[in-house]
């Protein structure tokens, strides 16, 4: 009993550690080094990414180029339906609505077959007055930019013009006189084909649905008509936008372009 009663004690004994070496310290420094040099470049890095985001995004051309990308995609919409009105208003078919393929088929009709050609006439025309109008933007957005503080008449601009290289200084000119004549030419296809398209929906009425699908449909296509107009309908050295609201006009030159080079 006494022995199962006694304690008895034993020595724990704890292994002795090794020392840490010099040359591990020196590894571990170097490692903690290479860290902070990697995170210091990676910081350093991401700083100058967002300035160069900023930098991009209050720059003027990057902000008139996005405007215009934008703009011309959602009017592509109300281009297809401005153009093909015979196409798109609901019209009668005999005993029921006709379907856009049966729309889209020319018969015996004269009146009909002159209205959808001018339909696609209409297209076209617009299509090209598109091009024209997003070549002009950009050659504009290219070479000159639109300062409130200088002058904005003909005479004025005309001088800034002549401090430009003369190969875009043509270019600007070539551009500018192509949307005029296409937007013209756009404006007269657009009014007769509203008149023609008019006189064959109304043959072929179906309900109230033709009448309000037909004055929407143009209705789409008035304002930027008027838009047109009103840029195109300017002196020789005018370049209102044909895309930012109220009217800008491109009156200087561009800041970020070096006059010294030629176009490419």
């Amino acid at each position: 009993m006494e022995s199962m009663d006694r304690l008895e004690s034993v020595d724990i004994i704890t292994p002795p550690t090794s020392p840490v070496s010099n040359t591990e310290v020196k590894v571990s420094n170097e490692v903690s080094n290479e860290i902070e040099t990697n995170m210091s470049i990676c910081l350093k890095q991401l700083s100058g990414c967002i300035a160069s985001i900023k930098n991009k995004l209050g720059d003027q051309d990057f902000q008139q180029r996005s405007g215009v990308t934008v703009t011309v995609l959602l009017e592509l919409y109300r281009v297809l339906i401005a153009s093909f009105l015979i196409l798109f208003v609901p019209q009668s078919c005999g005993d029921h609505v006709c379907t856009i393929s049966e729309n889209a088929q020319t018969g015996s009709d004269p009146l009909y077959n002159a209205g959808f050609s001018f339909n696609c006439i209409t297209l076209a025309a617009f299509v090209t007055m598109y091009f024209a109008e997003v070549k002009r933007e950009g050659k504009l957005i290219a070479y000159l930019d639109v300062n409130p503080k200088c002058m904005t008449d003909n005479d004025s601009v005309g001088l800034v013009l002549e401090r430009l290289p003369i190969e875009r200084k043509n270019t600007i000119l070539f551009y500018d006189k192509f949307y005029q004549k296409s937007g013209y030419f756009a404006l007269v296809c657009f009014i007769v084909n509203t008149i023609l398209s008019g006189f064959v929906v109304n043959k072929y009425y179906l309900d109230d649905k033709t009448t309000s699908t037909f004055i929407t449909s143009v209705l789409f296509m008035i304002t930027k008509m008027g838009d047109v107009y009103s840029t195109v309908s300017t002196d020789r050295n005018i370049f209102y936008s044909a895309y930012l609201k109220g009217k800008i006009q491109y009156n200087d030159l561009d800041a970020n372009k070096d006059l010294g080079k030629t176009e490419v």
